[in-house]
Parts: C-alpha cells; structure tokens; sequence
C-alpha cells in the first residue's frame, strides 16, 4: 500500500513529492534507460526527478555529495526538523511492532530522550527506488537489497555510516561484510566501502536466497528436486506417485515474485542451461558459475550464467523463457507468494527463504504443507541491509537505531536488549549477526533455526550454496524488458 503523501516545512524548503505510480516509473526508467545507465540518477536529478538541496548540510564534504564528515555531526543530539521522530522505509512483515517499541524505550532508558518510529512499508525494490528517487520521500533509515545500493550510493543519495556510532558492527559475521567467495567483483559487498574510503554505506539487516516453494502434498520433494525450473512453463503436472494426485493443474496456479532481479535470475538460470544443452562438442550441465568441487568430490565447471549478465544475446533468451513462463502464471507478486500457497490457491511458486520458513512455520505444533529448495539450475543470495540516504537530518539517532538491530546482549540498568535474537526468531531470516547466531537456541517444539539448511546453506548445505550467485549493481538494458513483462 502507498504511504499517504504528507508536505512539510523542513530547513530545506522541500518540494512536495511527485504523485506516480510504480508503472509510470517502470515507464520512465524504461524510456530513459540508456542515460541513467551511463549517468546514474544523476541524471534523473537533472530532469528533476531526483530533489536534492541547494545547499548541502555542513556536515557533507564540499564536492563530494553524500560523503560526511563526521566531526562536524552533533553526537548525543536529536537534529534536522522533526528531531524526535526517526522515519524508516522498511520491507513488509520484516520487525514486530516490539521492536519499533523496544527502540523507543531504549532511548528513554539510556539517554533520556523521548523519541517514536515512524515506518512506511515496500513491498518491492523498485518501489523503494521509486520512493527515494522520483517519489522525492525522505526517510533517516531504509533497507535496501545489496544489489541497488551501489547505484543510489554512486549518485550521492546515501551517506558513509560511522561505524564508531554502531558498536555492535563487531557482532556481524565476516563473510557477510567482504566479497564472498565465489564472486571477483568491486560491485558487489564491497560496495559498503565508500569510494573515498572514509566508511561503509551499509551494514547487513538479514539475508537469505531466492527459491522454489511449493504444496508438498501436490508434489514430492524429490521430483521438484529434478524438474527445479521447468515447472513454470508447464500447464499441468502429474507425479505418478503413491498418495499424490493423478494430475495436478499448475497454469494459473504459481507465482513469481514482483521483483526484477528474482526473476531475471531464474531467466539467466535456465537460459543458461538451454545454453549449455547447445553446445557442440556437447558438454555437462553445471549449476556452477565458478569451478566448484562438491562434498562428494566430483568436480564441476564454473560455466553456468550469473544473475548479471549484460551481453544482449543471453538478455534476450533469458527473457525469451520468462515470456514462456508468463502464460502459465497468476502474476508477479511478492506478499502472496507463501499466503496463496498456504491457503491452497497455488501449487509452487518463487519465493524467498525466509518467507517460506515464515509461512510454513516450522516453531509451531502443526507445520503448513510447504517446502523450499534451490533449483538445480541455479539462484541467487542477496543481503538487504542498513543505509541512511542524504535526506537525513538526525544522523546520530539514524546510528542507534541501526545498532540497536544488532544487539544481542546490551544492558541499560536491569533491562538486556536482545533485539537481533528476536528478530530472527519472528521474521526467520537468517541472521548476519554471528554473535547472535551463536546465542540462538531452539523454539519451544524443539525446531532449531540453526539446523535448517533453508536457511543456512552456507553452513549446511554448501552444494546448494555454491549454486547461488550474487546480483549487484542495477543494469540499464533490465528495465524495458521488466516493463514489458510484468505489463498485463
């Protein structure tokens, strides 16, 4: 749902946002492609579709937008124009209402400052993109997913973070703050490293991969396993197996998720494959996009498609399998991926790991009938994480609010702030929060997050890891296709 549009008075004399709906950005981006590729939203600014201050805050660094300085930021001082209220853009279903409360009285307990959350909810990327960009929205703290970041980062619309002000950044898992390794990229997590290298950009919030979830009393695991990702250009499917039914009807019936990057990768994944089918002399199928020997010991070439290839022909056929797949499903839709699947209107969709764990439940007495895997074929992993855009004004209070999410055990007089522990344990994302993950114990029924290897590949199941790739910056060429795709 679209946050109600508000015009204030702030020490920028702001302009009143652009009303638009994500369609028309699709249109616009799609239209202007080829600029903001080469120029960013620098360019989109140009047009201005993009407001930014005629006079940056003192604390910017003349010349270079975005970056801070931060000697010259008040600590301990709630600032800007609206001082005692911190504005976030999150993702749906992705804290408790606790949370938001517990942050509030942390406050009130440590410094003696009375200060509410106020929260506008996306359900997308391109709507958050939309929102901080031609939606002209200002918020102290978003949750992007990695793979925007570096572009809003390069057009100085999010600030370089001071980790001093983030205590608890020492909590987070190394893995999950470098390059990983099976990618050589500068675009990817490195990104949080700011080009003139005074700090990071963002931090890890949760993590998780990009999946087929599925009915399990529609179709066995093991054969989802096998057909992985041809499922979504099928029109029926028949399991021929004990205690399942004769046929089951999946046209109109699954779902992808309504977020380009999801998408594409399951197009590159398959494309890829088709791909590799074609080649003479004829060659094995690899999920792998880089050499890889698995826990069995069998080597694999790393000759799969990642999620960001660019040359126009593997665009093309990537999106080529997507227009197959369009005919068979109910749309793209990323809050009733796990829902519809519970209620039983669909049979398999893409979803995310979390989403799925989420739904299906596993903490509680009677698990729902839904599974998750990998597909053979491919996937990715993505990170969403913490970033403070340029529009804030109240930076010091933007830092505890990021720091107080990775808390796993900070004390004000008798009270212990366990917050990152809590939410992992409500949104069941895996965590990026080493200290949290080694505190973690099992829920009441005895399911143990640490011991799914949904969640944690990484950890327990490094075949099915090893399969995912890691999207990063935006490309120009994505946008008409997307657009053309998800137009009804």
């Amino acid at each position: 749902m679209e946050p109600t549009e508000t015009t204030e008075s702030s020490d920028e004399g702001a302009l009143e946002p652009r009303s638009l709906t994500r369609r028309r950005f699709l249109k616009l981006t799609a239209g202007a492609g080829a600029i903001a590729g080469v120029l960013g939203l620098g360019a989109l600014s140009g047009l201005r579709f993009v407001y930014r201050p005629p006079v940056p805050p003192p604390w910017e660094i003349p010349g270079h937008p975005g970056v801070v300085d931060y000697t010259k930021v008040p600590e301990r001082q709630l600032t800007g124009p609206t001082p005692d209220k911190l504005k976030v853009a999150q993702w749906y279903d992705y804290w408790p209402g606790s949370f938001k409360t517990d942050f509030q009285n942390y406050m009130a307990l440590q410094y003696g400052l009375n200060v509410t959350v106020e929260q506008d909810t996306f359900t997308s990327n391109e709507e958050l993109f939309e929102w901080i960009t031609l939606g002209g929205k200002k918020y102290d703290v978003i949750f992007p997913t990695n793979h925007i970041v570096d572009n809003i980062k390069k057009s100085g619309l999010i600030y370089n973070l001071n980790l001093a002000w983030i205590e608890n950044f020492t909590n987070l898992w190394s893995d999950f703050i470098q390059v990983p390794h099976h990618i050589d990229s500068p675009d990817n997590l490195d990104q949080r490293q700011d080009p003139n290298g005074l700090n990071y950009v963002s931090i890890p919030y949760f993590w998780g991969t990009t999946g087929i979830a599925w009915r399990v009393d529609q179709i066995p695991k093991d054969q989802v396993e096998a057909v992985g990702l041809d499922f979504f250009t099928m029109d029926s499917y028949s399991p021929n197996a004990a205690n399942y039914p004769t046929t089951v009807t999946l046209d109109g019936k699954m779902r992808m998720l309504e977020d380009l990057r999801d998408v594409f990768t399951f197009g590159f994944k398959k494309a890829g494959q088709l791909w590799q089918a074609s080649q003479t002399p004829s060659i094995p199928f690899s999920p792998y996009v880089m050499p890889y020997t698995d826990t069995a010991g069998k080597p694999w070439a790393g000759i799969q498609w990642t999620s960001n290839e660019t040359d126009p022909a593997r665009v093309n056929a990537m999106g080529a399998w997507l227009f197959q797949c369009k005919p068979h499903l109910f749309d793209f839709n990323s809050t009733g991926d796990t829902p519809s699947l519970i209620a039983g209107t669909a049979v398999l969709n893409q979803a995310w790991s979390g989403d799925i764990a989420y739904a299906q439940r596993p903490d509680q007495s009677n698990p729902q009938p839904a599974d998750y895997i990998i597909p053979y074929q491919g996937s990715r992993w993505w990170q969403d994480t913490c970033v403070i855009p340029s529009q804030c004004r109240n930076l010091w209070l933007a830092h505890r609010f990021i720091n107080f999410i990775h808390s796993v055990d900070m004390t004000t007089g008798n009270t212990v702030w366990q917050e990152n522990q809590l939410l992992t344990k409500w949104n069941l994302y895996p965590t990026p929060n080493k200290a949290c993950f080694d505190l973690l114990t099992p829920f009441p029924n005895g399911y143990d997050m640490r011991a799914d290897a949904r969640l944690y590949p990484n950890l327990l199941a490094p075949d099915d890891w090893y399969r995912c790739d890691l999207p990063h910056v935006l490309v120009k060429q994505y946008n008409p296709l997307w657009f053309n795709l998800t137009s009804v």
